[in-house]
């Protein structure tokens, strides 16, 4: 099967850091276009919604011969590179395990679903403290706010979230099956997070989880290529400011 050209549009400190790991995982060819953040605002450059209109990170082009096709989402991006060009690595094992099969599709989409969704709370909880900082009579309220907010549901659910990978992970190395897969792949940005989330102290599977996948060559070529994501550059509540 000739082999298509893919230009992954990869952001720094972002989910793109991950597909370019499993492109090197699939050993296609590929170019980086790289894109920074705003210094202050740490958003996308407006650049990017040139390549897709909601100016999100990660999207690849993938040009064939015949046509180019721009796709975005971390999930989807992963099921059709490994679906067109896996030659069977990186997806559930043909083993018509229908529980490996179930683990491998739940952890693909849990990982930007359930696992993400306390993140995109808190990110917008962060931008309300800040939106009041200025306003001294609407500090305070908002301040309490945000801290009854993060204290009664967003770290309650951090904690469920990675406490069902930290069990998963009891008698399991990838997430799955008994091989690396596009599960694993997609994790990584999440279990990254967590450093700056709940920490590793309590999720010491999750953290040598980490520390293997970043042990690969694979792995490691995508570092030298991109960089590898600093989660303290992305933001996190702290209610000592």
């Amino acid at each position: 099967m000739k082999l298509p050209h893919i230009t992954l549009h990869w952001l720094e400190n972002s989910r793109a850091q991950r597909i370019l790991w499993l492109l090197e995982e699939l050993e296609l060819p590929y170019t980086i276009k790289k894109y920074t953040r705003d210094p202050v605002t740490l958003s996308s450059p407006p650049a990017l919604r040139k390549v897709h209109p909601l100016g999100k990170s990660p999207a690849i082009t993938i040009e064939d011969g015949t046509r180019t096709v721009t796709l975005a989402e971390s999930g989807a991006i992963i099921e059709l590179l490994v679906e067109q060009w896996g030659n069977d690595k990186l997806g559930a094992l043909p083993t018509g395990d229908l529980q490996e099969r179930a683990n491998y599709l739940y952890f693909l989409h849990f990982a930007e679903g359930s696992l993400m969704t306390p993140r995109m709370i808190e990110k917008e909880l962060i931008r309300m403290a800040k939106r009041a900082s200025g306003d001294e009579v609407s500090q305070e309220p908002v301040r309490n706010a945000v801290e009854s907010s993060m204290d009664g549901f967003v770290n309650p659910l951090y904690k469920k979230n990675f406490d069902l990978l930290e069990q998963f992970l009891k008698d399991r190395e990838f997430f799955g099956g008994s091989r690396l897969s596009g599960a694993d792949i997609i994790l990584l940005y999440p279990i990254q997070i967590l450093e700056i989330t709940l920490g590793y102290r309590e999720y010491p599977l999750c953290r040598a989880w980490l520390d293997k996948m970043m042990q690969r060559p694979a792995f490691n070529r995508a570092i030298t290529n991109g960089s590898l994501n600093e989660p303290a550059l992305l933001g996190r509540w702290d209610h000592h400011d």
